[in-house]
């Protein structure tokens, strides 16, 4: 990283590397050189993560990345500064316009798995914050990142999750890590989790 301050390059890089956000004043413009750098920054932090992927790990997708970076940088600015909120909602926070792949839902969750942390946070500052449905909406499109966060469940679809043996342990394990008792019983994941456990069954179950 340069000493050059880059808003969105910055809190996406603190992200990944330190785990906490900046908040800058009103830097909710993003340049393409930024994008750039951006989508090379997670292009590296994919080709680390997936040497612990198990099976064959889904190739990286720079779109999905970008648009999830751009959905938590912008999540991130909005913590403090609120003006005109409601106007923005459609335009900081599209939605993810492309099909969805286990590729997607991977790289996109290089930023996303920081989104619930984020909604927390809202939460504590205003329950009826009007972008919280927005957001956890993304969240049930992009179901490996919401692992860990309460929401309604309810015609969540983890098709794409189940379609490929990575991500299907990988979200098995986030669960088990996260001791997420609400997806761990969801109909199609609790006799995978169970078998996923083994001789271990009784001891991970009691957990969650």
């Amino acid at each position: 990283m340069t000493n050059k301050k880059i808003p969105f390059l910055d809190t996406i890089y603190h992200l990944r590397s330190r785990e906490h956000a900046i908040i800058y004043d009103k830097k909710l413009d993003i340049s393409k050189e930024e994008e750039k750098e951006v989508i090379e920054l997670l292009r590296d932090e994919y080709e680390k993560e997936k040497l612990n992927y198990p099976f064959q790990d889904p190739d990286f997708d720079e779109v999905a990345a970008l648009w999830g970076s751009k959905i938590v940088y912008f999540t991130t600015q909005l913590v403090l500064n609120r003006e005109d909120t409601a106007s923005k909602i459609s335009t900081l926070f599209p939605d993810f316009g492309k099909p969805m792949t286990p590729s997607a839902m991977l790289s996109a969750d290089l930023c996303l798995r920081f989104l619930p942390q984020l909604l927390l946070q809202l939460q504590h500052m205003d329950a009826d914050d009007v972008i919280l449905p927005v957001l956890e909406q993304k969240l049930k499109q992009f179901p490996y990142s919401g692992i860990g966060y309460e929401m309604n469940l309810e015609n969540i679809d983890l098709s794409i999750v189940l379609s490929d043996s990575c991500l299907t342990q990988l979200f098995l394990d986030r669960v088990t890590e996260k001791k997420d008792k609400n997806r761990g019983s969801l109909e199609v994941i609790k006799p995978l989790l169970l078998a996923n456990f083994g001789d271990y069954k009784t001891i991970f179950w009691n957990e969650l």
